[in-house]
Order: structure tokens, then sequence, then C-alpha cells
């Protein structure tokens, strides 16, 4: 493909949205959005929601903002993470992620219309992130699943099933065959300070045990894995999978439930003979009937919910408790101290419990105790929790008893990303209910006493619908009754709030987001190398060049993510972004979030007087500054707290910058949360090339090199733990494919690399000596290699073995 036609091409690839279908217009949208900043984006994205209830529906927008703050883009090729606090924390893997809440994200993430979050996500764990080297539980096979049957993007997810076997295998030193259930310590199980580990010599990561949260966990992996290999016609998975699965529920009852007690129970591996449970009940005990574990021809498991509501269990103001308050190791006076488990209501746990309260009422039976009116109680007080001065809110943990959250850090655990809320209300409150086949069906959670409600907006199989519920018709000019709206039209319709299905068409699968084609060639995760960013005046207040090319996007005071410039003595002041050394691209646009404190109260950071865009000129002899030509910007007038692009004609470069001009008269400063420059990718002279430069490089450098394709080469790669990776390599079908890896050797000895391909397998290349020496490439120097390839996007990590090599690019062909 030219350059030429990539170019042509990129102004509607910019363009592209999901398919829209005709949709409803009941929700006034812009009084939803009131406060939250990028308005567009949540019209974009969100299924608007009302409700009679003001704190659930508040918390619902919030989350979704809270939820966005953690939308990460990482580098070119991989796209999208979720992150779990706002700021890096020392035991985050790469790019920030934390597996400990990954199900979580993904399960809040399946509702966004815009389905790359989620796709991204999930192949960063199946072939980039864990790769069979587990660091917390997780549920992610099973999470991927329920995303699945939102989008209905079956191409997608079985192309996901060597990556969720490989991560549920990575847990086999973890697995007591003997009792068919899985062991983690409570520290693992990301529920540190517990009941299970404070009796223990080590009351942080002590009590290595069989946990119900971890094996129904693992439990629903299990069977998430057998109905995709049921989707791929792979009848020996599926059946090994199921096979694994009832193992481990079967076990699950038989040693991890006491009948006495009645409830689910820790089990100690260690000096644990005779199988003895805990002493006191933790509300992992819930778990399981998120699920489906417990046997529902069996009515003695549902007396477990019975200390749910006991006030001397779980029950408590801002609850459930995470350790029943009858325990000896309860503690629910906590004002301040971290990571403790042994009281302090966690959303974490509080999602799960939801999930379980409402697979009780739908997938077991209402009881005395559990019926609609108190999983309602419970969905309140979760709501009535995330709360702070009055704002939604939400971070680590919450005291039981009092208002305030306990584990709220500052500058760090705000708005943190470890629980659900919007899957509790479209799945369990409204009962949304996603389907493998052309279905749609919902059995709402609704309180008698609610006269309405909707969701619209909501993107399914591809298809627009709107549920609502208007009890005489008067709310929304409607007859009364309950009806859902197919893209556009009602199709469905009863007089009462019970359960529905409607027959919809074929999922319409939008793949223009699967195979990358434009990336963002600003962004930089490490904060150090390339694209480098410089600019003429940086604040020393919560302010770093760093923080305007991370990825991350959000406009708080804190959590401070920005650039800014407050006391500058400058008028006008530049910020600039070197892709690197001869690593020249094609762009035509830049997108800036603007910062603002002055639209807050906050500050004295605001819009821009004016922005342009400067390129460097390789055209002149002495490499200036040109400004690019053509130059309008969207919207034509800067809004704060909100995204503005910069258009103009297209230009090959090194180096961009942008020049801001203050507002001199009222002293105000100019900031940014962001900056982008989204352009094609990869930028390459024929299909199935990749450059090493634009991949994540560790411990290594780029250079610039006549010879080398695309300008420039990656080298020193000479430390132990240097490495290389191509990202987001595409390809149609799985199988073999031929790997031509074009380098350099400047020395007399062969080098040796090992390449890791999609975390699944590795083998080593071999990199003979080169004639033409160090940073010097041609068409015929390569090595040829033969690696398993995926459908979509791909991952291969080149790392440091026996002497040196230098990488230029590779290219993929069957």
């Amino acid at each position: 493909m030219s350059t030429k036609i990539i170019i042509i091409s990129f102004s509607f690839i910019l363009s592209l949205t999901l398919v829209q279908a005709q949709t409803t217009n009941f929700v006034n949208q812009d009084s939803k959005l009131v406060g939250l900043a990028e308005p567009q984006w949540f019209k974009d994205n969100i299924p608007f929601l009302e409700v009679p209830d003001t704190q659930i529906e508040e918390v619902y927008y919030y989350r979704f903002s809270s939820h966005k703050r953690h939308l990460r883009y990482s580098i070119p090729g991989a796209g999208y993470t979720i992150t779990e606090f706002v700021h890096k924390v020392g035991y985050s893997q790469k790019f920030d992620t934390i597996n400990d809440a990954a199900g979580h994200h993904i399960y809040e993430s399946r509702w966004l219309r815009n389905p790359r979050y989620a796709q991204d996500y999930i192949n960063f764990w199946t072939r980039e992130g864990a790769g069979g080297e587990q660091q917390y539980s997780e549920w992610i096979a099973d999470a991927a699943y329920a995303t699945y049957l939102v989008t209905g993007n079956k191409p997608f997810i079985l192309s996901q099933l060597p990556g969720f076997v490989n991560n549920f295998n990575g847990w086999g030193n973890s697995f007591e065959p003997t009792l068919n259930l899985y062991f983690i310590s409570p520290l693992l199980d990301a529920m540190e300070y517990s009941a299970s580990s404070l009796p223990t010599d080590d009351p942080f990561g002590g009590g290595i045990g069989y946990r119900p949260s971890f094996n129904s966990e693992m439990y629903a992996n299990a069977i998430a894995i057998s109905k995709i290999a049921r989707l791929n016609n792979d009848t020996s998975i599926a059946e090994e999978f199921e096979g694994r699965a009832e193992a481990i529920r079967r076990a699950i009852l038989d040693y991890l439930w006491d009948d006495e007690r009645t409830f689910f129970y820790h089990m100690y591996r260690e000096d644990n003979p005779n199988n003895g449970l805990l002493e006191s009940r933790e509300n992992i005990g819930f778990f399981p009937w998120r699920f489906g574990v417990p046997d529902p021809q069996d009515p003695k498991y549902e007396r477990a919910w019975e200390h749910l509501f006991d006030s001397q269990g779980f029950s408590s103001r801002y609850g459930p408790t995470t350790c029943e308050q009858r325990s000896p190791y309860f503690d629910g006076n906590q004002t301040s101290q971290c990571c403790w488990w042994n009281g302090n209501s966690w959303p974490y746990s509080t999602g799960f419990i939801l999930n379980s309260l409402a697979a009780q009422i739908k997938n077991y039976r209402e009881t005395n105790l559990v019926n609609i009116d108190t999983f309602m109680q419970v969905l309140h007080t979760y709501a009535e929790t995330q709360y702070k001065n009055d704002k939604p809110y939400v971070a680590e943990c919450h005291s039981p008893y009092n208002k305030n959250w306990v584990c709220d850090s500052f500058n760090h655990s705000e708005h943190y990303a470890h629980s659900t809320y919007i899957d509790n209300v479209l799945g369990d409150l409204l009962g949304i209910e996603p389907q493998v086949n052309n279905s749609f069906v919902i059995s709402p959670l609704i309180p008698s006493s609610w006269s309405y409600f909707i969701i619209e907006n909501l993107l399914y199989h591809g298809h627009n619908i709107t549920i609502l519920y208007d009890k005489d018709g008067s709310k929304y000019n409607t007859t009364g009754g309950m009806k859902i709206f197919l893209n556009g039209e009602l199709a469905a319709s009863q007089p009462e709030v019970g359960r529905m299905s409607l027959n919809i068409p074929e999922p319409i699968i939008d793949d223009s987001y699967s195979r990358k084609k434009v990336e963002n060639y600003a962004s930089n995760t490490n904060s150090y190398g390339y694209p480098m960013v410089d600019a003429s005046f940086t604040s020393v207040y919560d302010s770093s060049v760093w923080h305007a090319v991370d990825g991350r996007i959000f406009y708080d005071l804190f959590p401070s993510n920005r650039w800014h410039n407050f006391e500058s003595p400058n008028e006008v002041d530049w910020f600039s972004v070197d892709f690197g050394p001869g690593r020249q691209k094609t762009v035509d646009q830049v997108k800036i979030y603007v910062y603002s404190d002055v639209a807050t109260g906050e500050g004295n950071v605001d819009c821009p007087e004016n922005v342009s865009v400067e390129y460097l000129s390789s055209a002149s002899p002495d490499e200036t500054w040109e400004p690019a030509q053509n130059q309008t910007s969207t919207p034509s007038t800067c809004s704060p707290n909100d995204v503005l692009i910069i258009h103009f004609d297209p230009v090959k470069t090194q180096k961009v910058r942008l020049v801001f001009s203050r507002n001199v008269e009222d002293n105000w400063f100019v900031g940014m949360t962001e900056v982008e420059i989204w352009a094609p990718w990869p930028q390459v002279e024929e299909e199935g090339i990749y450059e090493a430069e634009d991949g994540l490089i560790t411990n290594a450098n780029i250079r610039a090199a006549e010879s080398a394709s695309g300008g420039s080469y990656v080298a020193q790669i000479d430390a132990n733990d240097a490495s290389v990776e191509f990202t987001g390599i595409w390809v149609e079908q799985e199988g073999e494919y031929e790997v031509k890896v074009y380098y350099s050797n400047g020395i007399e000895n062969e080098a040796t690399m090992s390449v890791k391909v999609n975390n699944l397998q590795t083998v080593t290349a071999t990199f003979p000596p080169t004639v033409n020496g160090w940073g010097e490439f041609d068409s015929n120097t390569f090595v040829t290699l033969r690696l398993p390839l995926l459908r979509g996007n791909n991952v291969l990590i080149f790392r440091h073995g026996d002497n040196f090599a230098e990488l230029d690019k590779i290219m993929i062909t069957m």
C-alpha cells in the first residue's frame, strides 16, 4: 500500500464510527452529563439510564466517568488497557495493569458501544499480559465470554481461545488434584489482612488455602472455555473443560460448604489434615452463586443468605462487611488503614454479592430473605456508599458504620477501578440477560414502587435497543406498560414489568476496530525514551510533560495528570513531540485534551487564546519549524475540559509541536491532560511489514539510518532484560506464517534472541554476522522463522540472548 493511498483513506478511517442504526430519543442526554468532561464521549459510548432512585442513577453516570479515567491507551498495535489505580503502583504489570480486577473491568466495559476498549484489553491478557504467568486470582475468560454475549462478535471470541486455555493452565501449580481444588493466599486473592490470614504467622500474606472465591472463578473460567470451544466445534477442549468445571464445582460443594454453619468457607492447605474450615465467615462465601456453583435442587444452600442480613453477620449501615461482625478478627472501626479485609466494606466484593443476589432470585428462587426488595436494599446502600462530600466517589474501601472512605490515599486511589457497578445496574437491576442466539432477553428486578425506568442507546449485537417502563404512559408520553424498541421501532410491549424476550436480526459486527488502522504515535507509557516530549515552560506544580503522553485522560485537580505552564512569564509557549531519530511519520491531525481548572473554579489554567501546529521540516537545510498548512479546529472554539482536534494538510515529519498563546489579560495559563497524534498504522511500503521502532522497546534505543526501513531501527539491545515487542501483527486466519526478520550483526559471532509468540510459546532466532556491519541494512539480509499466529492482533517479543543484533523490521507472509 502506498503512502498516498494510506493518507487518502486516513480521513475516512478517522471518521469511522459504529454502524448507527436508528434509535429513540426519550432521554435528555445533556441533562445527564452536566459536570462531566468530554460529554460527546458519553453520547457515543454509554447507554442512558433514568430511574426513580436518584442516587442509583447519579452513581451510574459517575461510574462511567470513573471507568473512563482508567481507559489507558498503551502503544500502537496494543491499544487500550484498563488500570486499577490512576497512577502507577510498584506491583503493577505491563502498562500498569493488575489482573485482580480485570474481570470487573471487562464486565463494565462490555456495555460500552465502542468495542475496541474491551477487545484490546481482552487481547492484552490473552496474548500480551499474563501469558500463563499469573499474579492474582482472575475470571478473565468468564468476563470475555460475557462480553461476547453482548457484542455477538463470534470471530473475536474464538480467536482468544488458545490464550484462555493458556491462562487457565498457568494456574496448574496452584491445583491440588486429590481435592480438585485450587489453592491461593488471601493476598493473591486480592484480600490481604483478612480473617483467613490474620490467625497465621503472616497476617499480611499468609493463610494459603482453598477459597470459595478463587475456585468459583476458576469454575467460571472453565465453563467459559468449554462454551467457546463448543462455538468453535472443538469437542475435545469443550469436553475437557466441562469435566474440569464439574470437578471443581463438586469439590467446592463437598469441601468448602459447612452444613451446620450454613456457609462456604476458606480451608487452609497447611497443617490441616482433617480439612477443617475457617472459624469465621467471610463474604467470599457468597461468591459461588454469582457463577452458578450451588446445586439449584438443594435448598440448603440458600440458608447462607441469612448471614448477609444478620447484624452480627455482614449487615451494616454501609455494608456488607468483608468479615462477619461476630468474628474475633473483625475490625469495623478503622479510619485510615489501607488494604484490610477484616471488616471494611469493599466495593470489590459488594459487586460480586449483588451479582449473587440477583442470581439467587433469577436462577434459583426467591425466598423470604432474598427477593426484589432486599436486592434493592443492598443495591441502594451500595450506591449510597459511593459518595464523598456529597458527590459520587469511589475509593478502595469504606467504613461499615460511618460515612467515610477508609482506604483513600491522596493522589493515588481516587476513583479506584476495583469493582463493578454499571454491570450491577444493567445486568442485575434491569436484568439484561445477553444471549448466544439471536434474541434479546430482559428480566428486571424492579420494585413495585417504581412507576418508570428506561435504558436507551444500548448497543446489543450491533443493534440499538431501548427498554422502558412507564406505568401510566405519562413519563414518556407513551401508552402504559413495558416496551422494547429495536433500532428505533417499537418491537414488543406488555402491560406490566416482567420478563420479556425478543427475536432480533443477525449480529452486526463492526470489525473496523479489530485491525489496527490508525494508532496514537504520541503515546509513551514509559515516561522516558521515545516518543520524547519537551516544552518551553513546565510548571513545578503538579505538572509533567510526560503526563501529556502517558495514555491517561482525566481532568481532575487531584489526582493530577497534566502538563501546564502555570506561572510562565511567556505569552506564547510550545509543547513538542519527537517520534525518534529518523522516525518520520505522515500525520494530518493532533488531538488536544484541554485541561481547565478555571472552569471548575480550582485554579488559573484554561483554554488557550490560540493554538497552532508546527512540524520540523527536513526539506530546509537547517531543519526549521514550519506551520502546518490549512489548519482547522474542531470545535471551532476551544471548550474547557474537552477535546480540541486540529486538522491540517498531511506532513511527513519526525517532530510536531503545539504553539499556545495564553490569556494574558486574565493571567490565565494553558494545559493538557493528553495530546494524541493519530495516524495510519503501520506506515509501511508493503502489507505485512512491521517496524521495530514502532514496538515496545525495553532497555534499547532507536537509531537513524538511511538504509533502514522507515529511516530508523532499534539498536543497543544489550542488557539481559532488553527486548523489542512487535504488537498488532494482524493475520486474517490462524496458521503457521513465515516471518522474515531484517537485522544487522557487526561482530564475527552469531547472535541469538528468544522470540515469544503471543506468550504461548518461545523459539530461538539465530542471527549470523552481517557483511555491512552495525546499523546497515538491505533487502537480502534477514533470517526466516516459521511461527504459529492466531487470527487478529498478534504479539512477538524479541528478547536479548547471546551476543548482539540490531532489528530493523519484520515481514509476515503465509
